[in-house]
């Protein structure tokens, strides 16, 4: 089991949580939200340009959130929370406005179950 407490950020707390991207030989350590309302994790271009990810190389998908239309492209890397490391999908986007990178469902929420304690403040993932 992993658990995190919340984060507070930006005058309110968030299931924020740090892990650690992987492409071939280079390792970015990043946070973000656990969003179950996403479909796919999306992060900021930057970091997948830091991966030596050439972004636009990936599968093309046009994501609809709330309140904007994005292009992501998608690309296939490797995601180490704590010590638990899982291929997973993601999608980086020159258009991501959001304050937060997020970790959607995709191929992360299948390997792990995933316990959002509002109350507590903590989120908890099981390995399944």
């Amino acid at each position: 089991m992993i658990e995190f407490d919340y984060r507070y950020e930006k005058a309110s707390y968030y299931p924020l949580i740090e892990f650690v991207l992987e492409k071939d030989t280079k390792l970015i350590r990043t946070d973000a939200i656990v969003d179950s309302g996403a479909a796919i994790s999306i992060f900021k271009a930057d970091i997948g340009r830091a991966l030596g990810i050439d972004i636009k190389k990936g599968e093309k998908r046009i994501f609809q959130g709330a309140s904007a239309k994005l292009i992501g492209y998608v690309h296939e890397i490797g995601l180490i929370i704590n010590e638990h490391k899982i291929k997973c999908k993601v999608a980086f986007s020159d258009d991501l406005q959001t304050s937060f990178n997020l970790l959607g469902r995709e191929t992360v929420f299948d390997k792990f179950l995933i316990i959002i304690n509002e109350k507590q403040k903590k989120i908890r993932f099981e390995v399944i």
